[in-house]
């Protein structure tokens, strides 16, 4: 009887760690960079499973070209061939300007056909036009202030790519105002909250 319980107990636990690396991976969002979509202490889900073929809007995981050793979450905002630029802070994709519905400090941006809630830098700059290259993505902040992204890395190849960020499953709260909380607050409004 012993024998059959370690067995199974050995199978399930090799199954565990085959979804855990292969199919999904769990994350943990300390910073601000993709408010409001992503907040500080959420924990998110993430997909392996062909997360090379991501589609604009989607939100990735992957090491910060940078420093490797740190995690960066970021969305994708345009795919191989696709032109990219900024004219007067707005994002233009394909010659197409976005569109923002604001809501006190966010707004609702539509480009290209996608919906997103985003931060909006409020910023009166433009840039070049950048064409994505084959197997690359270009990458955005929803934080658009923070320009820890592609406007400063450049397209970045989908091979490089760890996950697709699909949900978010828990959410703590650690703060009170200024204050750190003794016990965290679980933001029970955020569990099971997609990220799209």
């Amino acid at each position: 009887m012993f024998q059959y319980a370690l067995q199974s107990f050995g199978l399930i636990l090799l199954l565990a760690i085959l979804i855990r690396f292969f199919l999904f991976s769990s994350y943990a969002m300390s910073g601000s960079s993709m408010l409001p979509t992503v907040w500080p202490g959420d924990f998110l889900v993430g997909s392996r499973v062909r997360v090379h073929d991501v589609q604009r809007g989607d939100v990735v995981a992957l090491r910060c070209p940078q420093t490797k050793d740190k995690l960066c979450l970021r969305r994708v905002v345009a795919l191989p061939g696709d032109r990219v630029e900024f004219h007067e802070g707005f994002l233009v994709l394909n010659g197409q300007q976005a569109r923002h519905n604001r809501s006190g400090n966010f707004a609702v941006e539509l480009v290209g056909g996608k919906t997103r809630s985003i931060w909006p830098e409020v910023s009166s700059a433009s840039s070049e036009p950048v064409v994505v290259p084959p197997k690359s993505v270009y990458l955005l902040n929803d934080k658009r202030g923070d320009h820890d992204d592609s406007r400063t890395w450049g397209s970045i190849g989908q091979d490089l790519l760890e996950a697709r960020i699909v949900g978010v499953w828990m959410s703590i709260d650690w703060f009170d105002g200024e204050k750190v909380r003794v016990w965290p607050r679980v933001r029970f409004e955020r569990l099971f909250h997609r990220t799209d």
